[in-house]
């Protein structure tokens, strides 16, 4: 019970660390007065350098072991986020965000490798699932303590509490037994370490689909999410009020939960995990479709974001669930690694088409064409994974 504490906390750590800052960046711009390029790099700093951070740590991570880095991640971040909180001009707090995206990484490659050191495998796509909830508890908690916080207090104020908790998981995760030297990486981490790492997991059929589907996987989800809340609040229910439209996606994201929670029991239903999630891959290509024919009908479309965040979650548990049984315990560090930072260039690339199809057709088809078929494609290489090989509990 205590490790699955520590390692939901961790993926809420990371999840709330990359939602909190949206509703925070008008505070922000108001109180310290920053440019439109400068509020960008606020934006940016961290991603750009996570993805780096996130390639180069993997190999580190199966070398020294996971509960070394997530007590370092998580010190690490309660430094950081503190002394962000502290500044007040645009350079310190774009480097803050810049160093988090140093640290932050991390707890994030090492969570579900961690899942696979301390859960034995019969548990381990349940723990993913249970692990999993704390995306969607993360953002509910980021927009509403972050509007509320940081419209009526200050906005240092949820960097401040996320500080502390990083804090609190640096020490919590000081209590975990050290990983086993059996799951351990040999050997110094040089520059061919890299280099073999890479392909050796290129080289194997089944992690060479399962990377390309994440990346297809995340770039749908944010292609979709990234300008569905204003178009919603613009176009598709326009007549209604912020308040019913903040509430529908309030208790869409609910659904989040029940998709998180349940993937495990549901997936019980396939040979392989991945086959329920290349099922749900084609289902939230149908869903988001049918979106923009919604427009002003407020249940429809409470509906369909539950029923899309039901499937977003469902797929990244049984996603991440499943890549840790397609390796053995020394690679595990480097995928989740890799993962990590495929969601974040996948939610790039997602970002900027979203933005680009909304400017180009403001009715919202083709932001959920484009989605429709990155979920599509996602679930076809799914699928053949499980066509290639069915995962095999690593008893280590």
């Amino acid at each position: 019970m205590l490790v699955l504490a520590i390692l939901w906390t961790a993926f809420f750590v990371i999840n709330f660390n990359v939602a909190m800052m949206l509703p925070l960046l008008p505070f922000i711009q108001r109180d310290i007065g920053l440019s439109a390029s400068e509020a960008a790099m606020v934006l940016a700093a961290f991603p750009v350098v996570a993805l780096a951070s996130n390639l180069a740590l993997g190999p580190f991570i199966d070398r020294l072991g996971r509960k070394t880095f997530i007590m370092t991640g998580g010190a690490g971040c309660a430094v950081v986020l503190t002394a962000t909180a502290l500044s007040g001009s645009a350079f310190p707090i774009i480097v803050g965000r810049a160093v988090t995206g140093l640290f932050m990484p991390m707890i994030g490659a090492s969570v579900f490798a961690a899942i696979a050191d301390y859960i034995p495998a019969p548990n381990r796509i349940r723990v993913t699932a249970y692990v999993t909830t704390a995306a969607p508890v993360a953002f509910l908690m980021a927009m509403s303590i972050g509007v509320f916080l940081g419209g009526l207090v200050a906005w240092q104020l949820p960097l401040i509490l996320l500080a502390f908790i990083c804090l609190v998981l640096a020490l919590a995760a000081s209590t975990l037994p050290a990983t086993d030297p059996a799951a351990l990486a040999k050997g110094p981490v040089t520059r061919r370490t890299y280099k073999d790492r890479l392909l050796s997991l290129s080289l194997d059929a089944s992690t060479r689909l399962l990377l390309p589907a994440y990346f297809c996987w995340a770039a749908a989800v944010v292609t979709f999410m990234g300008l569905y809340p204003s178009w919603v609040i613009q176009h598709g229910l326009a007549k209604h009020s912020v308040g019913t439209i903040g509430t529908m996606l309030l208790l869409g994201e609910i659904g989040g939960l029940f998709g998180a929670f349940l993937s495990s029991r549901l997936g019980q239903l396939f040979r392989n995990p991945l086959g329920l999630c290349a099922t749900a891959a084609i289902a939230l290509a149908v869903v988001v479709l049918i979106v923009p024919f919604g427009t002003g009908l407020p249940f429809f479309q409470a509906g369909a974001y539950a029923a899309f965040a039901f499937g977003r979650d469902l797929m990244m548990a049984l996603m991440l669930g499943g890549a840790m049984l397609l390796v053995g315990a020394a690679q595990r560090g480097s995928l989740n690694a890799i993962l990590n930072a495929l969601y974040q260039t996948g939610a790039a690339v997602g970002g900027m088409v979203s933005a680009w199809l909304y400017a180009f057709r403001a009715d919202f088809i083709a932001n959920s064409a484009v989605a429709a078929l990155l979920f599509v494609l996602s679930g076809v290489m799914l699928w053949n994974i499980t066509r290639i090989k069915t995962p095999v509990p690593v008893h280590v």
